[in-house]
């Protein structure tokens, strides 16, 4: 008797699992390209240009990942944004600071890449200004732009 009940549990889990996946990433943007990191990073850093935007800086991050227990890997976060939208925005908006310029995390994989971001659209829930609205749209448009451009880019 025991069994069908278990397995009923056990079924319910895996729909509860997958019903919810689709949640926990709801706000983060990521994709694998085939491109080893040495050439995604400067192709991600072409695509972020190519659309108008500035880089801020890459910034290593695996040293402090390796620091609390993290395999050493190649990890980057590359900052962007239009400087003078970041001063406007941040003359109009001082909370909305702490998130620009906007970042891309890219890191080795194996032979490939991952690119993760934070979807701009994920701000709107906490600055609801209907100005703003526009900004989060074009920003996720643009992100999702450069991340599938990287992506799609076949390997040298």
């Amino acid at each position: 008797m025991k069994k069908p009940a278990a397995a009923a549990s056990w079924i319910g889990v895996a729909l509860l699992f997958l019903i919810s996946t689709p949640l926990w990433g709801g706000d983060l943007l990521m994709v694998r390209s085939q491109l080893p990191f040495p050439q995604a990073q400067p192709r991600l850093e072409e695509e972020i240009v190519a659309l108008g935007y500035t880089l801020s800086q890459a910034r290593r991050v695996d040293i402090d990942l390796v620091g609390v227990g993290f395999t050493s890997g190649t990890y980057r976060a590359i900052s962007y944004g239009d400087p003078e939208e970041i001063k406007m925005l941040s003359r109009r908006y001082p909370e909305l600071t702490p998130f620009l310029p906007l970042q891309i995390v890219i890191f080795a994989e194996r032979n490939e890449s991952l690119l993760v971001a934070l979807s701009p659209l994920y701000l709107k829930a906490f600055f609801p200004q209907p100005d703003l609205a526009g900004i989060f749209m074009r920003w996720n448009r643009d992100l999702q732009q450069i991340m599938e451009n990287v992506r799609d880019a076949p390997p040298e």
